[in-house]
């Protein structure tokens, strides 16, 4: 078993400074858990902590039932893979791969077997007698890798490890890190600021902000049902759109009136539990793909017209980014099927889905 847990863990500088607080999260046996958040969130330094890089101030964790809060980094049963691949340059990828058997006195043979037998998982057993001067950026960080997986650790810790590769590599890097953990079959740990990594990589993923956890689920859950304004925004590109709202009473029934003049009727499975918030400042939350251009509107859906024009269009090909104006100069965001061909100044009556919108407390900031 390779269960991690970190128990009410914080991290507290000398000059009083929190990165990290009260950190409760439980990783099950060959689970990939993504840390993600914006820089300065946490997530390295709780990804440190756990390698044993960082002191803890407070809390526990517990690495394969072990509390490890004073074991050394190298009696952690873990590899961690950086940002920076940091191999030799004298030495070469087998050389590399094998440099941390080698230090533990495991003989040559068994050695190259591991080092073999990594690489042809990685495909790289062509570039084992290289230098990495040699090697191009995804090559170099193949090699790291496989650094990692010939000491067959009990945890993989990650700390942002595609940041160096251009975008296309880094799409082709994180299929290829998603395979490697099905190989593998161990405990997987990435920390990365990039939603994309998170969304496509992780079994689950913790959104960090400030310090503290916001949220842990699949990626999926996280996306369609955010717990705060600031996970329903960080998670998602271009971002969830929030309109400034108060929660009234029309004909009898709970509705949303936004500042921007938008009057939106409440869905018959959500009156309830919104009547105790009649009066109250809310924030409206609606996805950019959650509003539909009037000649493409999808079967299923419990749509509400809104008129805008269009200020900005972007053509992406594959769906068309649009930047409208409600009529009071509140701005909006819409990803829409590309046979639209919206131009910009063009006003439209707009499909917005009431099965898909979120509504959140203003003063806390919680989905209600």
């Amino acid at each position: 078993m390779s269960s991690v847990v970190f128990e009410k863990v914080t991290k507290q500088y000398e000059n009083g400074y929190v990165a990290v607080k009260d950190l409760s999260i439980e990783l099950e046996d060959k689970e990939f858990l993504v840390l993600v958040g914006p820089s300065g969130c946490g997530k390295t330094t709780s990804l440190r902590m756990l390698a044993g890089l960082e002191d803890i101030s407070d809390g526990n964790i517990y690495i394969d039932g072990q509390r490890v809060n004073n074991v050394t980094p190298k009696d952690r049963d873990i590899a961690m893979v950086f940002q920076s691949y940091a191999l030799y340059p004298h030495m070469t990828v087998a050389d590399n791969m094998g440099f941390s058997l080698d230090l533990k006195g495991i003989n040559k043979k068994e050695i190259r077997k591991r080092v073999e037998d990594a690489a042809r998982q990685l495909g790289i057993e062509q570039l084992l007698d290289r230098k990495p001067k040699q090697l191009s950026g995804g090559q170099r960080q193949r090699v790291a890798l496989g650094r990692a997986i010939v000491r067959s650790p009990a945890v993989f810790l990650m700390d942002e490890p595609l940041s160096n590769l251009d975008a296309k590599l880094r799409v082709q890097a994180r299929a290829e890190l998603s395979q490697l953990h099905k190989k593998v079959g161990t405990t997987f740990v990435y920390v990365t600021h990039d939603q994309a990594e998170a969304m496509t990589m992780g079994t689950r993923i913790a959104v960090m902000n400030k310090g503290i956890l916001q949220q842990i689920d699949t990626p999926q859950n996280v996306y369609d049902h955010p717990n705060n304004i600031f996970v329903a925004g960080f998670l998602g590109s271009p971002s969830m759109n929030f309109f400034e709202a108060q929660l009234i009473e029309k004909d009898g029934v709970p509705a949303i009136k936004t500042d921007g003049d938008l009057t939106v009727p409440v869905p018959t499975d959500r009156q309830q539990r919104y009547r105790e918030f009649i009066g109250r400042p809310v924030i409206f939350g609606i996805r950019p793909e959650g509003i539909y251009h009037p000649q493409y509107v999808p079967p299923g859906i419990e749509p509400v017209s809104v008129k805008a024009t269009a200020s900005v269009v972007e053509l992406m090909g594959h769906e068309e980014i649009v930047y409208f104006t409600l009529p009071n100069d509140i701005e909006f965001i819409a990803r829409v099927d590309p046979r639209a061909k919206i131009t910009p100044g063009e006003t439209l009556d707009l499909q917005f889905d009431l099965t898909r919108f979120h509504l959140f407390d203003k003063e806390s900031e919680q989905v209600i």
